[in-house]
């Protein structure tokens, strides 16, 4: 009884890419501004009146509105590059919601950014911030640079609080977070990933390197500090916070 695992199985089960958005924007992280859409075709096993508390037709120009184009669509959880659209206009947006089928959907600004990074986070306190070109192929989006001039460190220091902020709340002890900066903002895009890609062919030998070393270090440190028939799993200070009674907006400040 008590074994650590890591990530928390519990957790990792419960989080989507809406409530993490949700979360970002109580801890003071930008994010783009976002829309939840219901999937296109009715869940199996659902009736007509199962969604009664929704209006339809949904205010397509309201959304369209909001968001902006061109904008990218892509499910509210899961991974992988699967199912993600860019779309451009209205018409696009249809014909790629035509396909989701039964998918819940996020319809989501896009970010026309400077600079991007795909940060590590380990054990809560350990960050690695990566340059990363996402629109790169694959084995060269990690052949970036970090910015340089007067504003880099205080982009760099706010991208490694906003990595911190997140994860903790999350309760993440291994994930990635993804920054688009734009206008001296990084907004937080992707950071659900508690099984981010390591692979030293993709993420290349020095990133690779500092990942196993720094998680060996931290789950030796993690059994050092087990407790026999105790809770030995990470759970963060979003749920800890909502067992105990405490006001959300304390998150941002938690350790």
């Amino acid at each position: 009884a008590g074994t650590a695992v890591i990530n928390n199985p519990f957790w990792w089960s419960a989080d989507e890419k809406f409530f993490n958005n949700a979360l970002a924007v109580s801890l003071g992280v930008p994010v783009p501004k976002t829309i939840l859409l219901p999937s296109k075709e009715r869940p199996s096993d659902t009736a007509e009146n199962s969604f009664r508390n929704l209006k339809f037709p949904l205010p397509w120009g309201d959304i369209f509105d909001h968001i902006g184009f061109p904008a990218y669509m892509k499910p509210h959880s899961g991974g992988g590059w699967k199912s993600v659209y860019k779309v451009r206009n209205p018409d696009e947006l249809f014909n790629a919601y035509d396909e989701t089928d039964q998918l819940v959907m996020l319809l989501q600004e896009e970010i026309v950014f400077t600079d991007y990074f795909r940060c590590y986070c380990l054990g809560g306190k350990e960050v690695k911030i990566m340059p990363y070109e996402p629109r790169n192929q694959p084995h060269l989006r990690y052949d970036a640079q970090l910015p340089t001039g007067p504003h880099a460190k205080k982009l760099m220091a706010t991208v490694k609080d906003y990595v911190l902020k997140l994860n903790n709340a999350l309760g993440y002890d291994f994930n990635t977070v993804e920054f688009a900066v734009k206008d001296g903002i990084p907004y937080a895009i992707d950071f659900c990933n508690p099984a981010p890609d390591a692979d030293v062919n993709s993420v290349g030998q020095e990133n690779f390197d500092w990942v196993v070393d720094t998680m060996a270090k931290v789950a030796i440190d993690r059994a050092k500090k087990h407790k026999a028939g105790k809770d030995n799993l990470t759970w963060g200070t979003f749920i800890t916070s909502s067992v105990m009674g405490k006001d959300r907006s304390t998150l941002a400040t938690e350790k």
